[in-house]
């Protein structure tokens, strides 16, 4: 296929500036969503590098001959530094920099001072093909769907490219030195760079697709967590729990309930304000956050009143745990402003056995059972059954 191989790269350089502008306009719009600044300034110097070596004259100051790989060279660390911040983790900047000056360097000394293009185009080639592996290595995560296709595509997309460079350096290596220029057509074959821009292009979109689910998990998380305590708020406890409820009907397993209120939680709020009062019910959120099993199910309920569901689990069981979170919580101290503040906590229990699997009748008779146990004196647990 007769393809010119400057043209494809204005191609690359022209999709990774379409990239940079649809990054940089939804960091605008999402800037909680980490990762999409980097990924934008990424693609914005790898097209500016790409576009101005096709253009590059030996006659331009060597400050600007410089300037290019090395532009280039920071675009490919940074789409790496923006994987990881999307990830969580914490960027390290040293790694633009560095694939930046290392692309810069060995072109300089291979370009100019041994004045020896085919390692240059070789050496480069190995460099862009490590980044990119190194990137579709970050994006092999386990994850949910549909985050899971999206992180696919991007590390399948960044694998292609990696692999298409090192057969580049390969092809390079193999070839007479006299036959290699810059942008040679023997360089690579010409369909292999045009894949690599539609490779270039499934990356942007793979990109845009991570962002955009994330938004969408973020959207359900704030739909049915609490905000404050990240547990689950009351609606989505109680569709969740209906259907568990259901399930424990046909198969006749034991279904608890735990109603858990902070002791004297509205004198905290006057004496040390509602922020204290706020990092005391966070404080116990992830307190029983710790405890709970993965299939159990934990609700704030209302103000300081907490509810969890315990799968498999009778009065007996579920009275067990309710006195171990009771004991650990009023062990714990919360620091606030120099004072260290001390809370105690009291709970009802209630199961299936004895109340049934609606769930408004499970929930009545642990609210009972937590009533008299405030009526007890507080820092205490009471069951239902103990109340028949």
């Amino acid at each position: 296929m007769n393809l010119d191989v400057r043209t494809i790269m204005l191609m690359w350089s022209g999709i990774n500036l379409l990239g940079a502008g649809m990054m940089a306009l939804i960091s605008f719009h999402a800037d909680n969503v980490r990762g999409a600044r980097q990924w934008a300034l990424g693609h914005c110097c790898m097209g500016i590098g790409i576009f101005t070596s096709t253009q590059m004259s030996p006659e331009w100051p060597l400050w600007i001959i410089a300037s290019v790989p090395f532009i280039a060279g920071c675009g490919f660390g940074l789409l790496f530094n923006g994987i990881e911040a999307f990830k969580g983790k914490r960027c390290h900047y040293w790694v633009p920099v560095w694939v930046g000056g290392q692309m810069m360097l060995q072109s300089l000394w291979l370009g100019m001072v041994h004045d020896n293009i085919r390692m240059v185009v070789a050496t480069n080639s190995l460099l862009v093909s490590a980044i990119f592996a190194a990137c579709a290595l970050s994006l092999i995560v386990k994850a949910t769907q549909p985050l899971k296709t999206a992180y696919n595509l991007a590390a399948a997309s960044f694998s292609f490219i990696a692999l298409m460079s090192l057969l580049r350096a390969l092809n390079i290596l193999l070839k007479p030195a006299e036959e290699i220029s810059l942008f040679a057509q023997g360089n690579v074959n010409p369909v292999l760079l045009v894949l690599g821009g539609l490779s270039q292009l499934s990356i942007s979109l793979a990109l845009v697709l991570l962002i955009t689910f994330r938004l969408v998990s973020d959207l359900r998380e704030q739909a049915t967590h609490d905000s404050l305590t990240g547990a689950l708020n009351r609606r989505s406890f109680e569709d969740e729990s209906r259907r568990l409820l259901a399930r424990a009907t046909r198969t006749g397993d034991a279904m608890s309930i735990i109603m858990i209120d902070v002791d004297f939680f509205k004198r905290i709020n006057d004496m040390y304000g509602h922020q204290a009062g706020d990092e005391v019910l966070r404080r116990l959120a992830a307190l029983l956050q710790t405890i709970i099993r993965s299939e159990d199910y934990l609700a704030r309920y209302g103000g300081e009143e907490f509810c969890i569901l315990l799968t498999g689990t009778n009065e007996q069981g579920a009275a067990l745990l309710a006195e171990r979170v009771r004991l650990l919580y009023a062990d714990l101290r919360v620091d606030w402003k120099g004072d260290s503040l001390q809370c105690t906590l009291s709970a009802g229990v209630a199961d299936s056995s004895s109340v049934g699997t609606e769930l408004a009748a499970l929930i009545d008779a642990a609210d009972q059972a937590l009533y008299r146990a405030k009526n007890a004196g507080r820092n205490c647990i009471a069951l239902h059954s103990d109340s028949a």
